[in-house]
């Protein structure tokens, strides 16, 4: 209610006479869902299917890791030895996608992590699922385009398919994002695609073809092409390729330090099981005795510390397991003099303590179980040698928890320096010489290096939802979300891997039976590779057929949808419908001066409709229901540029 003045004096009121304005939303922020390296922000896998907004390659790098090393599958030689081609492959395609995105004009964009690189079962579920990806996505308002650059990889056809409709699903749904899709490497005609894929909801999504062929640098070393060099039908060993004598033992030695450091690869997996590394491991060992602070939890944490050891000593030692490097042995063994014999003195020292201080019928002394360390740099103190019981428990502690609560903290110190001298000494050591050992080889033997060269030049191809969505990204910053997103080249790429002919190029751009244009990407002489189709999946739909008039609409339905929530309990009066018709006919004004809408004056682009007897009955009204109708003549690209040719009489 208006103030009532009681008191005599001068007052002050701000009367609002201009209607708000809207704030236009962003319209190029994708989500990237997929498989990732791995999801970590505090800790391991916690950022498993929730999104995530990045800004950089670097960002994700920070939090999602990195791409998996692509596969090489054969390494081909002429009869002179000289490189003649590789098979090469990607194994995942989000991280190259995300490259690609950023290479094409690409900003801020979401993340969301399905699944990691090792994830047991790859299918729609990942994705799907209750829980999963794209459900977490729904409940996040601002990303406007989904794409699924891993979906190729999904165990069966219809798994692919099923994330399509799932998507096109939830687009619908929420009128504020669209689909990007790709079809399989293998189908660049879309036949199977169009057949997999629902009616529902083809409004909301567009689809490329075909994949891209990209040569990102690489990471290759001999490990990767090991035993897959062919002359002809004739498999050969790096050695084989050379008589000199002295290149011969380099790769001797280099093949003797790969079988090592996949040696200790294992023995740092198994000390790890069932999590991927010590530190989850450990923590989970914490986790279960701090849960119910018995011996019998306490105990095993004590013994996985002095796995460690064990597992050293076998890398040391002569039996199974063993490296067979004379210098990465000496590494290690020196590790255990230098380092590791002290923290494992002192282990000792707690372990006694506790088996002394502590019921016998509750807790065992750990550190001579199973097969006690052996090697000589231990100087026996798991055995003759070992240390007396150390004093570190207070007399206070009179109970078990109580004792074992006061040693927790100091086995967690000896973790730590257990955790680094194993990743840094042991692990880190064996991929320091395997770096060396490749740094060596391609210095010293010429093929060796040419064959490095040959695969690094290689391209690899992934599907071009990462490049159009930087390129959606491009067009709506310099040229409107209203631009079609189509004529434009693609950055960062060797070209299309397959070419289409006039007829193919027809068939993919019209379909009479489903209306499932796929746009294609072509290359041009004299200009590269360009996108050259515009069209959403509805193609014989003359409302929804252009992706640009549909993603304009959901920009303008979403950004007055927000600037209109402010009238929500409102008076349902002329008052308000004034205001709310003003300020979406200014918005669209704006809009019309930028060229998004098609008409020489206002009244000819648009109209704004809203008032008792124009958009509302009394029952409206009193129902609480306040109707807004919009009409937009959306501008629409020249798909079909026609010129008319015809002979004209001279007349002069």
């Amino acid at each position: 209610m208006p103030t009532m003045y009681k008191t005599p004096g001068v007052y002050v009121e701000e009367i609002p006479k201009f209607p708000p304005s809207i704030a236009g939303v962003e319209t190029a922020i994708p989500a990237f869902i997929g498989y990732t390296q791995k999801a970590d922000s505090v800790k391991p896998g916690d950022l498993l299917n929730v999104p995530t907004r990045i800004g950089s390659l670097t960002e994700y790098e920070q939090y999602f890791g990195t791409g998996a090393a692509p596969v090489v599958t054969n390494v081909t030689l002429d009869d002179n030895k000289n490189f003649q081609s590789a098979t090469i492959g990607n194994v995942f395609y989000l991280y190259d996608s995300l490259r690609l995105f950023y290479a094409n004009g690409g900003g801020d964009c979401y993340i969301v992590s399905g699944g990691l690189y090792d994830a047991a079962v790859k299918n729609a579920n990942n994705f799907t699922g209750p829980g999963k990806a794209l459900e977490a996505l729904e409940k996040v308002d601002e990303p406007t385009i989904l794409l699924f650059p891993d979906n190729s990889l999904l165990t069966t056809d219809s798994d692919f398919y099923a994330v399509y409709d799932a998507a096109l699903g939830q687009c619908g749904r929420l009128m504020d994002r669209v689909g990007l899709f790709h079809v399989k490497e293998n189908d660049p005609k879309g036949v199977a695609f169009r057949s997999g894929t629902g009616i529902n909801d083809l409004k909301y999504g567009a689809v490329y073809s075909p994949w891209l062929e990209v040569n990102f640098p690489k990471n290759i070393k001999y490990r990767d092409f090991k035993n897959l060099i062919h002359i002809g039908a004739t498999k050969f060993n790096l050695a084989d390729l050379t008589d000199n004598a002295t290149i011969k033992a380099l790769v001797a030695e280099y093949e003797t330090l790969l079988t090592d450091v996949d040696t200790i690869t294992v023995a740092a997996t198994a000390l790890a099981s069932p999590k991927s590394t010590l530190r989850e491991q450990f923590t989970a060992l914490e986790g279960a005795y701090l849960g119910g602070k018995t011996p019998a939890k306490f105990m095993p944490i004590v013994n996985y510390l002095f796995d460690v050891a064990r597992r050293v000593d076998v890398l040391v030692g002569a039996g199974a397991g063993k490296v067979e490097s004379p210098i990465l042995k000496t590494s290690l063994t020196s590790l255990i003099t230098s380092t590791l014999k002290d923290i494992f003195n002192t282990l000792i020292g707690y372990d006694k303590e506790l088996a002394s201080k502590v019921p016998s019928s509750a807790y065992t002394a750990q550190f001579d179980t199973g097969t006690a360390p052996s090697a000589a740099a231990w100087v026996a103190i798991f055995g003759a040698s070992a240390p007396a019981a150390s004093s570190v428990i207070p007399v206070t502690a009179t109970t078990n928890p109580d004792r074992m609560d006061a040693v927790l903290p100091l086995l967690k110190a000896l973790f730590d320096q257990i955790n680094s001298a194993w990743l840094g000494s042991v692990v880190g050591v064996a991929r320091e010489m395997e770096t060396k050992k490749h740094e060596g080889l391609a210095a010293s033997f010429p093929l060796y290096n040419t064959i490095l060269t040959g695969i690094q030049n290689t391209s690899t191809t992934v599907p071009p939802s990462g490049a159009i969505a930087g390129i959606y990204a491009y067009v709506d910053r310099t040229r409107g979300v209203w631009k079609a997103p189509a004529n434009v080249s693609i950055s960062g790429i060797v070209g299309p891997k397959d070419t289409f002919s006039a007829s193919e190029l027809d068939a993919l751009n019209v379909d009479p039976n489903s209306g499932k244009s796929i746009n294609a990407i072509r290359k041009f002489t004299g200009k590269g590779t360009l996108v050259y189709g515009a069209r959403t999946l509805a193609g014989n739909d003359n409302e929804w057929r252009y992706i640009s008039v549909r993603r304009f609409f959901n920009f303008v339905e979403e950004s007055t949808k927000k600037t209109t929530e402010q009238f929500v309990f409102e008076p349902n009066d002329a008052n308000t419908w004034v205001r709310i018709q003003a300020m979406i006919e200014n918005f669209l004004t704006v809009l019309w001066r930028q060229g998004a809408l098609q008409g020489i004056k206002p009244e000819h682009a648009f109209y704004v409709a809203v008032g008792l007897g124009k958009t509302m009955t009394p029952l409206d009204i009193l129902e609480g229901r306040l109707i807004v109708e919009i009409g937009m003549a959306a501008v629409r690209p020249a798909e079909f540029i026609i010129l008319r040719f015809s002979h004209k009489m001279a007349e002069s």
